[in-house]
């Protein structure tokens, strides 16, 4: 019975003829230039022709880490250490003095120093009183380390079962030191079976195979001589890549959603706002230490921000002096305007909330009013797993007669359990802006713990007074940060994965909610 194959498989089994050896895969498919799919498809049709196969081998692929590969670059600690020594032509010097020119992290720099003392090259003393490095060698070779570290000047990637047992040892001590990263991995090793290697080239037929018959092979009658591509309809389809919206969008979405099927209305603002809305508004005394450069954002351009009607300036001039007519007793200082004036990138988006207080104000507004807010803030905060300079908050607030911590509560329930936490407690707390105040945790089944969402409570009568919301007249406000609701539901243990997008994850995620 002859054997047909298409040209490129023919072509594969003369090539592998030719090496007569078993082969890696990957290694095959770059050399011919290939794609690792074409190829492997190549070699199943040789298996279905008892000419060739493959087996699987497990392996491990070392590399150097980010800091290995900058040590790579410059040398490891102690080879620095050694060429400021040298180039300053240094014999003695005080630890401290060295460790200042050296510039390292402090751990490098006495993991350089251990070191340099474990190669025979330094010796540290403390006979004079002082804390001396000494030079004690002539040569500095380059050490057996060193050596092992350029093996990845040409192979970024390097086999570990060919690693030699000095080897092995020093990547032992880089692995100690988080400077090399062990990878397993499967490889396919190519091969010919008895048959494959001595069936002659000649004697396979070229398989003239298509996809599809055109309606020229119809009319010609050539379709005759092709053979047509089999189907198998159990297989899946080639993954769809097109665009989606983003998890964070569709979760800011869902969220209005919920607010509004509970009858709020949405509210934006400026996310350059001045010092006024973001904190004299709220009752903060202008030296409270959350007004810093360290906390807040401060612009020069614009550097001076509109206030609002100058009796309502006044109004909260005189609460913040003396209490106004709010019952307190104020702060007792001499508020200044012109701090009220400075502008900021907004910390949080009750400013957007008191600019709304403005307007119910302004425009005489009747009771009840239910506003929610889904906007961008600004701190200035250190970047990490859970703390971002720039990130999303949801707040809202109700304007109404008599209302109590129970219809905060029963909001509040009623939205998280919406976005899918049935189980929610609430227990007091403390807010400068809300009086009485109260915190509201939900239970996360997958961490089987209770988690803290966020802050709400009632506007102080220092918050509402200068805006004519006096009792029986209240404002229940309640925020927190998106990204914490979205860590939960989308279980991530890293908040910047929003914000760095890993496309695997992107791509699992569905296109529809």
């Amino acid at each position: 019975m002859s054997i047909e194959l298409k040209k490129q498989v023919i072509d594969i089994l003369k090539i592998l003829q030719e090496k007569d050896i078993e082969i890696e895969a990957s290694k095959l498919a770059d050399e011919l230039n290939v794609d690792y799919i074409v190829l492997m498809s190549a070699i199943n049709d040789l298996i279905d022709n008892n000419l060739g196969g493959f087996r699987e081998e497990e392996m491990y692929q070392v590399s150097l880490s980010q800091e290995g590969l900058t040590y790579l670059e410059k040398g490891l600690p102690e080879r620095q250490i050694l060429q400021i020594l040298l180039k300053n032509e240094i014999k003695e010097i005080n630890l401290d003095d060295l460790r200042a020119e050296a510039k390292l992290d402090e751990n490098l720099f006495y993991v350089g120093i251990s070191n340099l003392k474990k190669n025979k090259w330094v010796t540290q003393s403390k006979a004079t009183g002082e804390n001396k490095i000494f030079l004690i060698a002539e040569e500095f070779p380059e050490t057996q380390l060193e050596k092992f570290l350029k093996k990845f000047e040409s192979n970024e990637i390097v086999d570990y079962s060919i690693l030699s047992k000095e080897e092995l040892m020093q990547f032992d001590v880089l692995n100690k030191r988080k400077l090399m990263n062990k990878v397993r991995k499967t490889q396919r090793i190519i091969y010919l079976t008895k048959k494959g290697k001595s069936i002659p080239i000649s004697e396979i037929q070229e398989l003239k195979q298509v996809s599809k018959i055109t309606s020229e092979m119809l009319s010609s009658g050539t379709w005759k001589k092709y053979n047509l591509k089999p189907f198998d309809v159990t297989k899946p389809g080639p993954l769809l890549k097109a665009g989606k919206i983003h998890p964070l969008v569709n979760l800011i979405n869902e969220i209005r959603e919920i607010f509004l099927s509970m009858g709020f209305i949405e509210i934006r603002g400026p996310i350059i706002e001045s010092a006024f809305y973001n904190f004299d508004a709220l009752f903060q005394p202008q030296d409270h230490p959350a007004r810093e450069l360290q906390d807040t954002f401060y612009l020069n351009n614009p550097k001076v921000a509109k206030l609002p009607e100058k009796d309502r300036v006044l109004a909260v001039k005189k609460t913040h002096e003396n209490g106004g007519d709010s019952g307190s007793i104020g702060w007792g200082y001499e508020w200044d305007e012109n701090i009220a004036k400075k502008t900021v990138l907004r910390p949080h988006t009750t400013a957007t909330t008191m600019r709304r207080l403005a307007q119910f104000y302004r425009n005489n507004e009747k009771v009840p009013v239910k506003v929610f807010c889904v906007d961008r803030v600004f701190r200035n905060e250190k970047l990490d797993k859970s703390h971002l300079a720039e990130f999303t908050q949801v707040e809202g607030i109700v304007i109404d007669d008599n209302v109590t911590l129970c219809d905060l509560i029963g909001l509040l329930s009623e939205f998280y359990r919406k976005m899918g936490f049935k189980k929610i407690v609430t227990r007091p707390g403390f807010f400068p802006y809300t009086e009485p105040s109260m915190e509201v945790s939900v239970y996360y089944d997958k961490l089987d713990e209770w988690l803290e969402m966020g802050g709400s409570g009632i506007f102080r009568p220092e918050v509402t007074y200068p805006w004519g919301i006096k009792e029986p007249t209240r404002v229940l406000a309640w925020g927190q940060g998106l990204e914490r609701i979205a860590m939960l539901y989308y279980d991530r243990t890293d908040i910047r994965d929003f914000y760095i997008n890993p496309i695997k994850w992107l791509r699992e995620q569905s296109y529809l909610k």
